[in-house]
């Protein structure tokens, strides 16, 4: 058995490696830089002609985000299969706030990687992301590394997992931005756009924003139960993700309306 704070739990038969932890992370850190370095090479060669020819009509900072976003794909794929396979464990067992296992593991290694290289990039050129993605990579990267910290561990892994899904959002964002570079008027186009709109408000908005209420309820219930530093640090993520995914869905709403839904102006002249 181990406990915390006295309180008794299951011992889990998976034990967390902090090196393992660490080396994953630095090594899922490389990859992502060696594909960001390599995008316009595996564009340029793998995709064919048209998006060969679209690609390099690009400026620099368009084949930059571009790049940014062959990356994020990559992130996504990578990490999502471990993400649902780790919060159907969490809750199967039973307590979505306090679990560990192999494929938490992953997660957190993969996740980790990634936000190491989005905040290197971010902080090389700050203007190209934007401050809240600034934010975003921030948040990602403290979250993974605190509560991978020994003290407390596994109070809030499982959580990490549960909120990643969200990122089944960037594969069709990202979709819809390839799509657009090479052929904006593609079917292909508006479903991705349909996709992204769908999993967004879904995921981020629908079901993200009343979980991240549900989070900090389930935190002040275990105050008393896990560090109270841990606990500050996640009640802070989840109000951060709250205001970020609040934010991020006015905006969409507001573009949805703006183009769909708002009245084309009366540019008729009144007649004297």
């Amino acid at each position: 058995m181990s406990s915390i704070n006295g309180i008794e739990n299951i011992k889990f038969d998976y034990e967390f490696s902090n090196s393992l932890y660490y080396r994953n992370s630095i090594f899922f850190s490389i990859i992502f830089f060696i594909v960001y370095k390599k995008s316009s090479y595996i564009t340029e060669n793998f995709f064919g002609e048209l998006v060969k020819k679209a690609y390099t009509t690009l400026t620099e900072k368009k084949k930059l985000e571009w790049n940014q976003r062959v990356v994020s794909m990559i992130h996504a794929f990578l990490v999502l299969p471990f993400c649902i396979i780790s919060a159907v464990e969490s809750f199967k067992y039973g307590d979505i706030f306090y679990f560990q296992n192999d494929s938490l593991l992953m997660v957190l290694s993969i996740s980790s990687g990634y936000f190491i290289w989005d905040l290197i990039i971010c902080y090389k050129d700050p203007k190209l992301v934007g401050t809240p993605m600034i934010i975003h990579a921030i948040m990602g990267l403290s979250s993974n590394i605190y509560v991978a910290l020994p003290h407390g561990r596994p109070c809030f892994v499982p959580i990490v997992a549960i909120l990643l899904i969200t990122e089944i959002s960037t594969i069709p964002l990202n979709m819809k931005g390839f799509i657009q570079v090479v052929n904006s008027k593609s079917k292909y186009y508006n479903w991705s756009l349909g996709a992204f709109v769908i999993t967004f408000l879904v995921s981020r908005c629908i079901i993200g924003l009343p979980f991240n209420i549900y989070l900090v309820y389930g935190c002040i219930q275990r105050w008393n139960v896990f560090p109270k530093d841990k606990s500050l640090v996640f009640i802070t993520e989840c109000g951060i993700q709250f205001f970020l995914n609040s934010y991020w869905g006015f905006l969409l709403l507001k573009k949805l309306y703006q183009t769909y839904l708002k009245p084309a102006p009366n540019n008729k002249k009144n007649s004297d």
